[in-house]
């Protein structure tokens, strides 16, 4: 039922514009990652593809399967709370690995939409900005047990020698009441695109 009235609350809206993003506070390294993001999807997935095994092809086409709503129709509030996060890893040192169901939450506070993925070793907290014509990502990836760092601080120039807590950036598509995918383009280390499926 959910699924039906958001369907038809998006029938209902005017088709999404087409404006330029707003970049403003993005690192330029990020802007550039996110610029590159359906460049690194097309290269991820011509590596699970024409790399992997049945498994990891079809890990890599999960993960992206599914269209998305226009971001004007999505009500930040309506996707507060705990969702089922499964992190795919495409392209890079594999050619796709899927890992086990995680717990993230998406809460809405003071006009501020925050996502955080609350288990696993490898995590990640930040923020979700509507920019344009489609939600943005802003956080921090970090180890289990160590502190992230809030967007806004990180440094211009990134020592990848200095630890695991580095800028986490990305694209948030929502494609009904109980489903999204967090996709995060280029990441400092081991994949070409990440992609967390969310799910509840």
């Amino acid at each position: 039922m959910r699924n039906l009235v958001l369907l038809l609350t998006v029938l209902a809206l005017p088709a999404a514009a087409q404006t330029a993003p707003d970049l403003s506070g993005v690192r330029p390294d990020d802007a550039a990652r996110l610029a590159a993001l359906d460049e690194a999807a097309g290269r991820a997935l011509r590596q699970a593809l024409g790399q992997g095994d049945q498994a990891q092809a079809a890990a890599a086409a999960a993960a992206l399967r599914g269209a998305a709503l226009p971001a004007d129709a999505v009500d930040p509030a309506a996707l507060s709370g705990r969702w089922t996060c499964r992190m795919t890893k495409i392209g890079g040192l594999l050619p796709a690995i899927d890992y086990p169901p995680f717990a993230c939450e998406i809460g809405v506070r003071d006009g501020t939409v925050s996502f955080e993925k609350l288990t696993g070793s490898q995590r990640t907290r930040g923020t979700l900005h509507r920019d344009g014509d489609r939600w943005i990502y802003l956080g921090s990836t970090f180890v289990r047990g160590e502190t992230p760092v809030d967007y806004q601080d990180f440094p211009p120039d990134i020592d990848l020698q200095a630890g695991e807590t580095l800028p986490d950036v990305g694209v948030l598509e929502v494609m009904g009441a109980d489903s999204a995918r967090l996709l995060m383009p280029l990441p400092y280390r081991e994949s070409v695109l990440n992609v967390l499926t969310l799910s509840r």
